[in-house]
């Protein structure tokens, strides 16, 4: 059985990572543009746009023995997006929220690092003290055809929790058109909820090619104090760490060819 060790991949599947932290709506940034906060962080996030979302709800009137479901629609959310020169990192800040997504992830620590200045500015431009729940989100894509592992089946390199369908074998079922898994486990007090299954990945080389997917958001919901917030994230970076390394074969691993952190 292979050891939990912490490493980093050469041949990393990893499409984006996000760390997400909610708090109690702040009304001053779905009204007011985020000046103060961005020259605090212009220097290291020096791109700006801002995108909306419809946030929709469904209520439902009950008169009698008639169920009638009515549709309304809220106001539109703000999302304010600060993006790093070379389009790799990217800071977003909603009236709930406040994140930091990568789709270049080398190593927690960096990302932690990275994200120290817009976490402090926040603070400090919001007076906000506490957050409601903290996310840790990871995305992977996992290639055979980059890990020299074609033809071999994916029962061989995912574990059975994360299968379904693709857990039978080529003899028992020709060929597994579509399998995806939906599923929230609690480990230790963390909440994961899970996505996995088949998807078509665009190559360089524009040919699509078949991948595993797994979509894990790790969190904690519940008030945390900003000088508690380090410790929970790494909880949840350690909890992402143990679920992924029990959810792949030796022969996966080795593939994707480990080096340990020191």
């Amino acid at each position: 059985m292979c050891q939990i060790e912490r490493v980093r991949y050469r041949k990393c599947p990893l499409v984006e990572v996000a760390y997400q932290l909610n708090f109690p709506t702040i009304l001053s940034i779905e009204a007011e543009m985020p000046v103060k906060f961005q020259d605090e962080i212009r220097k290291a996030f020096p791109q700006y746009q801002m995108q909306t979302e419809q946030e929709n709800e469904i209520t439902v009137n009950i008169t009698g023995e008639d169920i009638n479901p009515m549709f309304r629609h809220s106001p539109v959310r703000k999302l304010h997006q600060f993006i790093s020169e070379d389009g790799m990192w990217k800071i977003t800040l909603a009236k709930n929220q406040l994140a930091i997504s990568t789709l270049k992830y080398e190593q927690w620590e960096d990302m932690m690092r990275r994200f120290e200045k817009p976490l402090k500015a926040f603070s400090e431009v919001y007076d906000q003290s506490y957050f409601e729940r903290v996310g840790l989100r990871y995305v992977d894509a996992i290639k055979r055809s980059e890990l020299g592992l074609v033809g071999v089946e994916w029962k061989e390199l995912i574990k059975p929790h994360l299968l379904g369908c693709l857990s039978f074998s080529q003899e028992e079922v020709e060929k597994v058109n579509l399998s995806t898994l939906r599923a929230e486990i609690v480990m230790d007090g963390t909440s994961v909820r899970i996505s996995s299954g088949l998807g078509i990945i665009n190559t360089d080389n524009k040919e699509p090619d078949n991948a595993f997917i797994l979509d894990c958001d790790y969190y904690q919901v519940g008030k945390v104090d900003m000088d508690k917030i380090g410790e929970v994230a790494e909880g949840l970076h350690q909890k992402s760490t143990e679920f992924f390394r029990k959810s792949i074969t030796c022969k996966l691993h080795e593939a994707m060819d480990p080096q340990e952190l020191k």
